[in-house]
């Protein structure tokens, strides 16, 4: 089960997280990330009036704009305890990029089919387990960008990531952007000759175990899909370091 997760979907607690990291966390934070400072403030000049509101235009670009995301998904990864404790580093990009998901995916009817490449190795034993990835993850809608590796590849059934083409720093890459609190089962692991190991992955709910942890206490969230019956074990899929 991915314990360290920073998971909170912001389900029914949007509203008073909102006040708080506007009033709180936003500024400090934007002059915290020296080494994105300038991504900061170069990426609402990106911003078009559409269906998302300037924070979640801005969390699109800054993240995508690979200046923050690998610092922001370690941070991610592994830090329920700093979430909670009220010194993790990214609360303003995490709170915005999953409201940004979330009113992207309203507008997107149905699952989406796919793809990702990567050079890391993962667990091998995980055939018809639920896992997460732990952190937002990038995946395209093109199978063929050989260029982000060869080694694990993933096809994925999200039916709670969303498109992010419009409001990328790379559009031309079809991105979509899968939440952390996203479940899968791993439906098949396969060699083939484009990839070492491919593991197909279809959505079957979501977990999130910081839910509204800022605001009120609660006890662990589980809202299954309207695909399968609720989860019984989830675990989050390990990188060999």
């Amino acid at each position: 089960m991915a314990e360290g997760s920073v998971d909170d979907s912001y389900e029914g607690c949007k509203d008073p997280m909102f006040k708080l990291v506007t009033s709180k966390y936003i500024e400090e934070e934007n002059n915290a990330t020296a080494f994105c400072s300038a991504g900061w403030k170069k990426a609402p000049n990106h911003y078009q009036s559409n269906e998302l509101g300037r924070h979640q235009s801005t969390a699109i670009r800054m993240y995508t704009e690979n200046c923050v995301y690998l610092q922001f998904n370690n941070a991610s990864r592994n830090g329920s305890a700093e979430y909670k404790s009220g010194d993790f580093q990214f609360y303003s990009l995490h709170f915005f990029l999953t409201d940004a998901v979330q009113q992207l995916k309203r507008n997107q009817t149905g699952c989406l089919t796919t793809y990702r490449r990567t050079n890391m190795k993962f667990q091998k034993d995980v055939l018809n387990k639920t896992v997460r990835f732990g952190s937002f993850t990038s995946t395209s809608l093109k199978h063929n960008l050989h260029r982000f590796g060869s080694t694990s590849c993933f096809k994925v059934e999200t039916c709670f990531g969303a498109s992010v083409e419009k409001y990328s720093a790379f559009p031309s890459e079809r991105e979509v952007l899968i939440p952390p609190y996203e479940v899968f089962r791993v439906t098949a692991i396969k060699k083939n000759t484009h990839c070492n190991m491919v593991y197909e992955l279809k959505s079957v709910g979501k977990k999130s175990n910081l839910q509204c942890i800022k605001i009120k206490n609660t006890s662990t969230v589980l809202v299954p899909s309207l695909f399968t019956p609720v989860l019984l074990r989830v675990v989050i899929i390990k990188i060999k370091v």
